[in-house]
């Protein structure tokens, strides 16, 4: 007698490859350590060196992210129509727990750049210049700006134009920004990289050593 539970070979072989396919979606990409000889996506240079948060997008069709020495190269980059689509998982540097000067590799000090809050117009310079300062919750990042000035910025509220024509000032509108800006202080250049970015302390002090926040 057969048993009620048996199933035709053929539905067996359709309910195997239905459930290897995982209705069509591609398995979620993770952050990952970078290399101080990987090279940034946009401008060609390498990281090591470069001050600033990094970023990493993980494209269709690649085995490893895409890197990017600077948040103002990798919005260059994303923000592109014609990069739209083969976008997956995105990632940037959370500014509280790096060193600004000398940022870490570890997959751990990246975070979502989608959920992340940017810093725009504040005076800490990237690898090529002006650049936005990522962070895990908008009141880590409200905290920056109270200390150094800038506007806080989610991601959907980043436009080409903006990245275009980023600077150290906040400007009374920018380019492509969208509703009012809230910069509490005119920022401007410094070049006088601190440790520790919340920190005012590390700023004022060069002989500070330089370490991660907790």
């Amino acid at each position: 007698m057969r048993s009620h539970c048996t199933r035709p070979p053929a539905l067996v072989l359709a309910l195997a490859l239905l459930a290897g396919c995982g209705g069509g979606h591609a398995p979620a990409q993770h952050a990952v350590d970078t290399h101080p000889d990987d090279a940034c996506a946009v401008c060609g240079m390498y990281l090591d060196g470069s001050p600033g948060p990094r970023a990493e997008a993980w494209v269709s069709g690649r085995t490893k992210p895409l890197v990017f020495d600077s948040t103002r190269d990798f919005f260059a980059y994303v923000l592109q129509p014609e990069n739209q689509s083969a976008l997956q998982e995105l990632y940037v540097q959370d500014s509280a727990h790096i060193d600004w000067r000398q940022p870490s590799h570890a997959a751990a000090s990246f975070i979502d750049a989608r959920r992340a809050y940017y810093v725009a117009w504040q005076p800490l310079p990237g690898s090529m210049g002006p650049t936005l300062a990522p962070f895990a919750t908008r009141a880590a990042a409200e905290t920056f700006v109270h200390q150094h000035g800038g506007a806080v910025l989610a991601f959907d509220e980043v436009t080409p134009a903006l990245v275009a024509t980023l600077d150290y000032r906040c400007p009374a509108q920018a380019a492509g920004a969208r509703g009012p800006l809230q910069c509490l202080a005119a920022a401007t250049a410094s070049f006088a990289l601190p440790a520790t970015p919340h920190s005012p302390a590390a700023s004022a002090s060069p002989a500070t050593p330089a370490h991660p926040l907790p």
